[in-house]
């Protein structure tokens, strides 16, 4: 479990407060036009995956670099459910709920004020939620496909005498390109893996801890910001006993060498969105890197 200070603007609102003063930097403009969004995520898996860096690398547009432990960069994949999204300020009763199933890169960028913003970069998402294709992807860098989605619990008798409980989760992508299925039980403790690229699960839990800031690159060459607001203080996070997890977007990817890291279930919480901030670079974005002889290309990432 992790407890740190909760963000300024989440305890103002959760408090009933009037709002802190703007927290953007300086020299970001406040007439940025931002859409803000707010919901729960009631049920919250997180898988995180080291792959050979060299293997992900072509997936970054340039501008973004990924976060690396030696020679590894490391996917975070969210499988959760979304309670009654909705735009701040609106009824909760008018919010909408849906399944969602991101693939995401831990990244970072410098600023041109050499502020180093380090977060998550959306290789792809899978939702039952139609609107999100055609209103998500205008809004976000989410990359939204549709996908039926099924998340159940079984119970069962374990021999200890005590009930328990496993769950599942399936993904049926309709382009038929990120078809998923895991199978997991919240039953710790759990053994950390022996060749993990972390000495301890704890070093593990810290370097991999959900980054709360998603990232893109706009046509401008500009960064894009989806920023996160919670609780701090209600973040709690327990890892889970994975049976079985087969991820099809990974083989598209021929992701053949990722290894689970940690995988961890998450404690409903409450979440603000904002999404529309944008960030100057340092300098100009790199150009993009070029395959390795006889390797498996991969698809170049869309920017809006």
């Amino acid at each position: 479990m992790t407890a740190t200070a909760p963000h300024p603007d989440f305890r103002s609102e959760a408090h009933g407060q009037p709002p802190p003063a703007d927290p953007r930097p300086r020299h970001v403009s406040a007439l940025q036009p931002t859409l803000r969004m707010t919901g729960v995520l009631d049920r919250c898996v997180l898988l995180n995956f080291r792959t050979p860096a060299e293997s992900v690398e072509s997936l970054l547009p340039p501008g973004l670099e990924l976060f690396r432990r030696g020679p590894y960069a490391f996917w975070n994949v969210v499988l959760c459910h979304v309670h009654k999204m909705r735009p701040l300020g609106v009824p909760e009763g008018l919010g909408m709920s849906y399944h969602h199933v991101a693939y995401r890169l831990r990244v970072q960028a410098m600023t041109d004020r050499a502020d180093t913003r380090q977060g998550l970069y959306f290789v792809r998402s899978d939702a039952d939620a139609a609107v999100l294709g055609a209103v998500g992807n205008r809004l976000s860098d989410f990359k939204f496909h549709r996908a039926q989605i099924d998340w159940r619990a079984d119970a069962e008798e374990r021999r200890d005498g005590t009930s328990g409980a496993t769950e599942s989760l399936t993904v049926t992508a309709a382009d038929g390109r990120a078809d998923a299925r895991l199978t997991f039980r919240r039953q710790p403790p759990v053994v950390h893996p022996a060749d993990s690229c972390f000495p301890t699960a704890a070093d593990a839990r810290a370097a991999l801890k959900y980054e709360p800031l998603g990232l893109a690159i706009n046509r401008r060459d500009r960064l894009k910001l989806a920023e996160v607001f919670r609780d701090e203080t209600q973040w709690c996070e327990d890892a889970i006993d994975v049976a079985h997890a087969k991820l099809g977007f990974f083989d598209t990817l021929g992701q053949t060498e990722a290894r689970l890291e940690l995988a961890t279930w998450v404690a409903p919480l409450p979440y603000r969105w904002r999404l529309g901030r944008r960030e100057s670079l340092m300098i100009r974005p790199r150009p993009a890197p070029t395959a390795t002889p006889g390797a498996r290309p991969l698809p170049r990432p869309a920017v809006a």
